[in-house]
């Protein structure tokens, strides 16, 4: 079996009320969120929804892929924010 990690869905009260990261890691979505907090944010993420599963990485490609198909709602091309 191989490693578990994480899909989740972050928000920000900083942002618009639409806007959400969607994004993966090995480590417990709350450690990412508190990494993710730095001086370019003023505010703390908040955890909105997470996936934990050894296919990680394949969970969250599909999931922007299927975003991209569907919608232009991807804020940067090369960012992981709809």
């Amino acid at each position: 079996m191989g490693e578990k990690g994480y899909v989740y869905v972050l928000t920000n009260p900083s942002f618009r009320d639409d806007w959400v990261k969607i994004g993966k890691s090995k480590r417990l979505p709350e450690v990412r969120g508190r990494e993710l907090y730095n001086t370019a944010v003023p505010l703390p993420y908040e955890i909105y929804a997470t996936l934990q599963t050894e296919k990680y990485n394949e969970a969250e490609r599909m999931i922007h892929r299927s975003i991209d198909r569907i919608s232009d709602l991807r804020i940067n091309k090369g960012r992981e924010f709809f």
